[in-house]
């Protein structure tokens, strides 16, 4: 069995949820099938939208034969097989198949696509963080102190340098 996923940015989710679909709504707003009938289908808000991003999220996970390009990414990853297509509408898509004979439930997909969302934010916070150092200095700023919580959470303390 597979499942696919489909990929609300979280923009469109909050909206889905100030629209009345409720706490759950916020996670997962619809549940069926995709068009072809046979596989279930759920929306699930996100943040992703870089592909580069994405492709290194999942080699953080441990996904292997990881194929990324703008519009794409396909990967292995806990004996399942993932691929991720952008839609026209901007919308990741991912569908994900059990690889020799392993069930994919909507609960095993879901989870994945979370541990992959929170994995992603991961490598966008070290991406801004990085900018951050990188233009700080020519944009007026010096970098006083910089500090990483347990929960991987980055702390930056910038003052404004005097005559910027």
């Amino acid at each position: 069995m597979s499942v696919t996923l489909i990929l609300l940015p979280l923009a469109l989710a909050a909206a889905a949820a100030a629209g009345g679909v409720g706490a759950i709504g916020a996670a997962v707003t619809a549940k069926g099938t995709d068009g072809a009938g046979s596989r279930p289908a759920i929306r699930v808000r996100t943040r992703m939208k870089d592909s580069t991003l994405l492709a290194d999220a999942l080699t953080n996970l441990g996904a292997t034969a990881i194929d990324a390009s703008r519009s794409r990414v396909t990967a292995e990853i806990d004996g399942v097989s993932l691929t991720m297509t952008l839609t026209e509408d901007s919308v990741w898509e991912a569908h994900v198949e059990g690889l020799d004979g392993r069930d994919v439930t909507v609960a095993s997909a879901t989870g994945l696509l979370q541990q992959l969302d929170t994995e992603y934010a991961a490598m966008v916070q070290q991406a801004v963080a990085a900018k951050i150092r990188a233009r700080a200095a020519g944009s007026g700023f010096e970098l006083v102190s910089e500090t990483r919580e347990a929960d991987d959470t980055v702390t930056m303390v910038l003052n404004v340098r005097a005559g910027a």
